[in-house]
């Protein structure tokens, strides 16, 4: 996706700290539960493992000041954990808590993302999907981004 002049994000989006890894690791299983890409995660230790691994830079060099949490009273709800993969901005993960799936959260932490990145310079933000998530395949189709081989 071209990021262009992105807008800001809505309210209750802020930046990610390695305090909310425990939070996010239980957020993210709970979120890829029951999913096409459940296997990917595996459990909760299997989601501390890949968030470790992203920071670490197993998927590019971790971006925190382009990665995003969605609170709600509180509590993590979303997470947008972004890297710079091949020197192109990768959003590597993007989860929410099921209980607030189709409130928006999947699009505001994204647009969190694209407004960060564009302000530091960036003007491409990159992904992978499976074939078979259909829901995030729709939010991203949503949001102007665009298959390539």
């Amino acid at each position: 996706m071209r990021l262009g002049a992105a807008p800001p994000p809505p309210p209750g989006f802020r930046p990610f700290t390695d305090g909310d890894v425990p939070a996010l690791a239980a957020l993210m299983w709970d979120a890829y539960r029951g999913t096409p890409d459940e296997a990917d995660v595996g459990d909760v230790q299997g989601a501390v493992r890949e968030i470790h691994l992203t920071m670490a830079g197993e998927y590019g060099t971790f971006l925190p000041d382009g990665s995003f949490v969605a609170d709600h009273e509180g509590r993590p709800v979303g997470a947008a954990l972004v890297t710079l993969y091949r020197e192109l901005p990768l959003l590597a993960f993007l989860f929410t808590a099921p209980a607030h799936a189709g409130r928006g959260l999947g699009q505001g932490l994204v647009q969190a993302v694209m407004h960060a990145l564009a302000a530091d310079g960036h003007d491409t933000l990159t992904l992978a999907v499976t074939r078979r998530n259909r829901r995030a395949r729709r939010l991203y189709d949503r949001l102007g981004f665009v298959e390539v081989a």
